[in-house]
Parts: structure tokens; sequence; C-alpha cells
């Protein structure tokens, strides 16, 4: 029988060869969708929320340590955590995620090659990984990225021109709307200081507190016009 991936994984994450009897590693969980209740199984539990741990139960094929090493190495290996390994998907691959194999259907990998490692090379790794299979194919990924490169500036490139005299046309229109808006301002703003210039005048001199306020007032207008 060929080895599968899922088999190594579950025998790299079962306490049972670390010589380890565990009960209730998972739970169930229930939400309300649509006004009903939905419940879901195979939800992990982290260790020591387990409802049994029994260890050295019986001999196992490796230590507790050494278990406990393995499952942070397995966390430290899936994309995306936080110091782990990063995998094609974080590199420079124009087609990363997008291709998939003629011959099995399953999508390609992205491995990266050279000092420093920076040259893409796609490859069919599922059915070597699943159950240790000959890849289907690998192929390096520099003149595909070219290639696919330039059919798509090829085919984007009316498009770009167009795209580029409608974003002028539109800041154009927004300048033009900028400048509406501060004119607007602007005749509000000499309104107002003309208003407060006439109350200034009217005002009584002998009343200083009520001038002093007043003069304030329309000093404060007179910024608002210069500042616009």
């Amino acid at each position: 029988m060929p080895i599968r991936y899922r088999n190594v994984i579950a025998v790299l994450k079962n306490p049972f060869y670390a010589g380890v009897y565990v009960y209730g590693k998972s739970e169930k969980r229930t939400s309300i969708v649509d006004g009903r209740a939905r419940r879901s199984y195979g939800h992990g539990k982290p260790v020591g929320t387990w409802e049994v741990f029994i260890r050295d139960h019986h001999e196992g094929y490796i230590s507790w340590e050494e278990y406990e090493r393995n499952q942070k190495q397995l966390a430290l290996n899936n994309y995306g955590s936080a110091g782990g390994v990063k995998s094609g998907r974080g590199g420079r691959a124009l087609l990363s995620g997008i291709m998939t194999c003629r011959r099995c259907g399953r999508r390609l990998t992205v491995t990266y090659t050279g000092n420093p490692q920076s040259r893409p090379v796609y490859r069919c790794d599922k059915p070597n990984l699943m159950m240790g299979l000959p890849r289907c194919m690998t192929f390096g990924g520099p003149r595909v990225d070219a290639a696919v490169a330039r059919e798509l500036l090829r085919a984007v490139e009316p498009l770009a021109i167009e795209a580029a005299f409608e974003a002028e046309r539109m800041h154009r229109e927004r300048q033009e709307e900028q400048r509406q808006i501060l004119d607007l301002e602007l005749q509000q703003a000499r309104y107002e200081a003309h208003l407060a210039e006439r109350r200034y005048a009217a005002c009584d001199p002998d009343n200083r507190l009520i001038a002093a306020q007043l003069e304030k007032s329309w000093e404060t207008a007179l910024r608002r016009i210069r500042d616009l």
C-alpha cells in the first residue's frame, strides 16, 4: 500500500504513538444559522483541555518530548504562520496558485532555486506527497511568467490607455469641484467679515468689553478670507 500524506500526518499528530492515552481531543460546537441550531464536529482542543490524559500508558514509538517537538514543527510549517516556513505562495512567481496540472487536475505548487533562492520552479507535487508517486511535471518558471506577462500586457494595453484618459478626466473634474467649493466658502467668508465689520462699527466705543469681542470676531473672519 502506498504511503499517503494524510496517514503520515495522522501518525505524527496522534499522542498514542508517544505512549499516551487521551480522550476528548475534539469537541462539537453549536451555532445559530438562519434561526436554526447547527452542530459541527471534530473541532480540535488544545493540549491541557483534553478530558483524559494518561502519560506513559504504554510503550511508545517516540517520547512525549519528541511528540511535542513534532507538533511545534508542524505548526511552523503551516503557510502564513508567524515565524514559520514560507511556501511558494509568498514568493515572486507570477502564476503561483493559479495553474493546474493537465494530467491529474491538481494545483501546481511553486518552489525556489538558485542562490539566493529567487528562480521559481512550478511542479505537480500532490501525487508525490499524498501517495509517494512520481511528480507529474516540473518546469522552470521565468520563461512561462515572462510569456504570460507579455500576453497580459498586450491584452490590457488598449484598456490601460482608456483608463489613463478617464483618470485624467476625473482628476480635472475633482479639481473643478474643489475650486467651486472654495469659491463658495470664500464668498461666505467675505460676507461674514463684512457683517462683523458692520457690527463693530455700530458698537458703542464706551462698551469696551463688547467692542473687543466684536473686533476679535472681525479679525477671525479676515484671517479666514486670507486662508481661503
